[in-house]
């Protein structure tokens, strides 16, 4: 019975679509638009406002530093200023855009178009469209507005995003150390990081509201806290164990040290020799090279599954500096239970946690 009723609500929503753009639809869309999207340095640029452009990166051809304000490795972004000025288009709130929307990658003759199929709920996790764009460049719709920037697959980053990324010089991103999870339309914490700023929630919390809003979905949660204000405060109510409770968090900050491409990559490789084995890597599957940078992780190791990669660098474990293998032996011998692991990744630093 639910297959058929999935089966109806499909045809439904075929049925109901918006028309396709017909060719002269989709040329005065191109008309409309080319002049917020220009070449830069080789590369495609998407004008964000009238000064700042976003380039999406491109591993075969990579920015130079002094050409660009700064690389965003979350969004695999640069935001450049080109020094002449720019016209922005209208960005559309795709999270009020309607299903049927017709959306395509703005060129001279658009092919390829299709519809927004889903929305990241994380970090880094991009919205999903239900065809391939085929091609990197400004995302539109048919109501000729910008609804992000298309990959050339089926993800795009989405207008939310590059409002916040064009916001300041720097990378960004507001955090507090508490992993959220989605019940039923209801959001809990699900982890807190003993040595985050919001380290007074605990696991189980349910989350009423945040600065007087309720988060409806996963999404909604975790941009809140992504998208906050430097320095802001994120006032919690929350219920535990069936008891309101109030919590002012203030905003701690994820930031990426600005880094030429080039050289984070070469500093990835620069030094291949490693270690001997050690109880940490064998246990762990990874190998380190003498600064403690993994160079290599075996598959369906505890390391994998933690989400470390090769390039990543140990800082810590519970709050103390590690400055060799032995130590991290000395420290996990008589570790138990949960150990945090501080992890810096392209001068990023976050924490994986280990059950012991």
């Amino acid at each position: 019975m639910r297959k058929i009723l999935a089966a109806i609500l499909v045809v439904g929503a075929i049925l109901h679509a918006a028309p396709e753009p017909t060719i002269a639809d989709r040329t005065a869309i191109y008309d409309k638009m080319r002049e917020s999207q220009f070449n830069y340095k080789d590369q495609t640029a998407i004008s964000l406002n009238g000064e700042y452009a976003a380039v999406v990166y491109d591993k075969a051809n990579p920015l130079n530093k002094k050409d660009y304000i700064k690389f965003d490795p979350y969004l695999g972004l640069y935001l450049v200023r080109p020094g002449f000025s720019l016209r922005g288009a209208f960005m559309l709130d795709e999270l009020d855009s309607k299903q049927d929307m017709w959306v395509m990658t703005l060129q001279e003759n658009i092919t390829n178009m299709g519809h927004i199929k889903s929305f990241g709920s994380e970090l880094g996790q991009f919205d999903e469209l239900s065809f391939k764009t085929g091609k990197v460049g400004m995302l539109v719709c048919d109501c000729a507005s910008m609804v992000g920037i298309s990959l050339g697959d089926d993800k795009f980053i989405p207008n939310r995003y590059l409002k916040h990324f064009m916001r300041y010089d720097d990378v960004y991103y507001g955090d507090i150390g508490v992993k959220f999870s989605e019940d039923n339309a209801t959001i809990k914490v699900q982890s807190v990081n003993p040595f985050g700023s919001g380290k007074e929630l605990k696991s189980s919390d349910i989350v009423v509201s945040v600065n007087g809003k309720t988060p409806k979905n996963l999404r909604e949660i975790n941009e809140m806290v992504l998208f906050a204000d430097k320095g802001s405060v994120l006032k919690f109510e929350i219920k535990r164990d069936g008891k309101p409770l109030s919590y002012d968090v203030k905003m701690a900050n994820i930031t990426v040290k600005n880094l030429d491409i080039k050289e984070a990559e070469s500093n990835k490789t620069a030094i291949k020799k490693t270690q001997p084995k050690s109880k940490f890597s064998s246990e762990f599957g990874a190998s380190f090279n003498k600064s403690l940078v993994i160079t290599s992780i075996k598959a369906n190791s505890k390391a994998a599954k933690l989400g470390l990669k090769a390039g990543d660098k140990i800082m810590q474990i519970d709050g103390v500096a590690i400055k060799s293998i032995s130590k991290i032996d000395e420290l996990m011998k008589n570790k138990s239970g949960l150990v945090y692991i501080l992890v810096s990744r392209d001068d990023f630093q976050f924490f994986v946690r280990v059950n012991r």
